[in-house]
């Protein structure tokens, strides 16, 4: 479940990985009960931050956002890693499409 917008307005700049930009919420445990995210929300929202950190092409560094996540999420947040195959090779993609 994605953040709502008044949810990701709640957060404070701190809750980021960037905060100039608030870009990767990561919230703590207090952090989030004050925005009024749910833990489970809460923990996907530290997994999303990481895969995104992770896709090509996109701002942020993995090892950043990885560190800051980890120490967040009390260890209970794993890492991610790039999917093999690629679009015009799809055999090598676990999962349907």
């Amino acid at each position: 479940m994605a953040l709502t917008a008044r949810q990701r307005s709640k957060l404070p700049p701190s809750a980021f990985v960037y905060p100039s930009t608030r870009k990767y919420p990561v919230p703590t445990k207090a952090q989030a009960k004050r925005a009024g995210i749910s833990e489970k929300q809460r923990l996907a929202l530290h997994r999303n931050a990481l895969s995104r950190a992770n896709q090509k092409r996109t701002s942020g560094s993995y090892k950043t956002v990885a560190k800051k996540s980890r120490a967040r999420a009390g260890g209970k947040v794993k890492s991610v890693s790039r999917a093999k195959g690629t679009v015009s090779r799809p055999g090598y993609r676990k999962g349907k499409r």
